[in-house]
């Protein structure tokens, strides 16, 4: 039994160890993507290395400006303060907050929608600003790291601005 709990534990470990190479092997690959595809449009490359300013390159990119960036920071800013005053009240609450924690958990989730939303459209957008077909955009929302990726290093892949003349 014990050598058999043994393989066990050791198959596990080195299934984690191999979807962590993976990961790591894909943000890097993901990371030279941005690069490639900011230089593409104009910007630094190496602002791809920067967690969050990237984002507001991406949306820049992709919409024109950092307005949707901003908005994107706020919104977070607004889950990131619910959670903290949610976990509190239910801390301090007898019946782990009842109305008023089912209130909160909605709200939180409206909040994480409208971010999935608004990430959704930026990723549609970006794609969109580097020419790319209606069925590559609507794929960008939900396979973004991997196309990204594609995108980067594909050679015939063109940034023709924020405001192209492809329809939706």
């Amino acid at each position: 039994m014990d050598s058999a709990f043994g393989t066990a534990i050791l198959a596990i470990l080195l299934l984690y160890l191999l979807l962590l190479v993976v990961s790591l092997v894909l943000a890097v690959l993901d990371v030279i993507a941005m690069w490639k595809l900011f230089e593409k449009a104009g910007e630094k490359g190496w602002t791809a290395l920067i967690p969050i300013y990237n984002y507001f390159q991406m949306t820049k990119i992709a919409t024109g400006s950092y307005t949707l960036g901003w908005v994107y920071l706020a919104v977070s800013g607004v889950y990131t303060m619910m959670t903290m005053i949610s976990s509190i009240i239910m801390k301090f609450s007898d019946n782990n907050g009842g109305f008023v924690s089912l209130i909160f958990m909605m709200f939180l989730f409206a909040i994480i929608l409208a971010l999935a939303v608004l990430a959704g459209y930026i990723s549609f957008m970006f794609s969109k600003a580097y020419n790319k077909p209606l069925i590559w955009n609507i794929c960008m929302i939900f396979l973004s790291p991997i196309l990204v990726i594609v995108m980067g290093f594909d050679k015939n892949t063109v940034y023709v601005g924020s405001g192209n003349r492809q329809n939706f």
